[in-house]
């Protein structure tokens, strides 16, 4: 019997610091989460909502 594999398909966000241009990422959240909230930058502590969503087509 031939078993199929499973694959789970997560959102995955890029961040860049408006502050220091520090780069992270956020997985597996929902759009509307992240724009309702206020982020804290991990390489200088910066806190800020998310401005422009850019949506890779």
């Amino acid at each position: 019997m031939t078993r199929h594999h499973t694959a789970y398909v997560e959102t995955l966000v890029h961040v860049n610091c408006g502050n220091c241009d520090g780069y992270w990422g956020l997985s597996d959240i929902d759009v509307d989460e992240i724009t309702a909230e206020q982020w804290y930058c991990t390489h200088c502590g910066h806190e800020a909502e998310l401005g422009e969503l850019v949506r890779g087509d």
